[in-house]
C-alpha cells in the first residue's frame, strides 16, 4: 500500500511537471506601454498611448519580449517623426493595432490645435514615455534617476493652426515639391478646377495651379503634404482643410 502511494505521488508529480513544462514552452506575447506626448508651454498637452506586443517561445523569454517591444516602440516613433510629412508610417508601428497616428504631422497638429483653440502658431515638444514590467526600462537605467524610458523625439517644433474655416488660397504663390500627381488641364481650366480635384482626392493635402503661358496649357499639381510657400506670379496654390502643418 505504501509503495502504491509512492507511485501515485510520483505520477502526480510527473503530470504536474509536464503541465508546467507545457505551459512554460507555450508561445507568449508581452508588451510595454508607450505614451506619445505633444506639449506646448502654457498650453494643454495631447497624450496617446499604444502597445506593440512581441511573441516569444516561452515564459523564460518574457523579459526579452518586453525589451523587443520597447525597442520597436522607440524605432516606430523616431522613424515616423523623420517621415512625419508623409501619410504613411513605418512597419514597426503596424504590429500593435492601436498606434495612434497615420499622417503624423497632420494629425498631431490637428490634435494640439484643437486642444488649444484660438492660437495660430506655437512651439511644441514631442516625447515618448515607455513603462511596464522588467524589460521595458531604459537601456541605461543604471545611470538614470528614472528607470522608465522618457525619450525626446523633437523640441521646439513649430505648428500652425489655421483659424479661418475656409481652405487657404494664395494668388502668386507656389508650393514646390511633394507632388504625387501632376497633369495638363484643358484650355479654360482655372485654379478652382485644380482645387476641386484636390478636394475629391483623399490623398491630396495641397495643390498648385500653373497659369497657361506661351502656348502651354494650364497645369495642376496635387501634393500629399504641405511644402514651404514660395512667391511666384505664375502660380496659384492652396491648402485643403483648416489646419496648416
Amino acid at each position: 500500500m505504501k509503495l502504491q502511494r509512492v507511485f501515485k505521488a510520483g505520477a502526480i508529480g510527473l503530470l504536474a511537471l509536464a503541465a508546467l513544462t507545457a505551459t512554460a514552452a507555450a508561445d507568449i506575447s508581452r508588451s510595454c506601454r508607450g505614451t506619445i506626448t505633444i506639449s506646448t508651454a502654457g498650453g494643454t498637452s495631447v497624450r496617446n498611448s499604444f502597445t506593440i506586443p512581441v511573441t516569444v517561445p516561452n515564459r523564460a523569454y518574457a523579459n526579452r519580449a518586453r525589451e523587443r517591444s520597447r525597442d520597436a516602440m522607440l524605432s516606430c516613433v523616431r522613424e515616423h517623426w523623420n517621415m512625419r510629412m508623409s501619410s504613411n508610417r513605418p512597419h514597426w508601428c503596424n504590429n500593435g493595432g492601436d498606434y495612434p497616428y497615420q499622417a503624423f504631422s497632420q494629425e498631431m497638429t490637428a490634435a494640439i490645435c484643437a486642444a488649444n483653440p484660438g492660437r495660430q502658431t506655437f512651439l511644441v515638444n514631442v516625447g515618448l514615455d515607455i513603462t511596464g514590467k522588467k524589460g521595458c526600462e531604459h537601456p541605461d537605467a543604471s545611470a538614470r534617476n528614472n528607470v522608465w524610458g522618457a525619450y525626446t523625439i523633437a523640441r521646439d517644433y513649430r505648428v500652425w493652426c489655421w483659424l479661418d474655416p475656409e481652405p487657404e488660397v494664395r494668388q502668386g504663390w507656389n508650393l514646390p515639391g511633394r507632388d504625387y500627381r501632376y497633369y495638363n488641364m484643358p484650355a479654360g481650366a482655372t485654379a478652382d478646377d485644380c482645387a476641386e480635384d484636390c478636394a475629391s482626392d483623399s490623398r491630396c493635402e495641397a495643390w498648385t495651379y500653373k497659369h497657361p503661358a506661351e502656348g502651354n496649357p494650364p497645369m495642376c499639381f496635387l501634393k500629399d503634404s504641405v511644402p514651404d510657400w514660395n512667391r511666384d506670379a505664375r502660380f496659384v496654390s492652396g491648402i485643403k482643410g483648416t489646419v496648416l502643418y
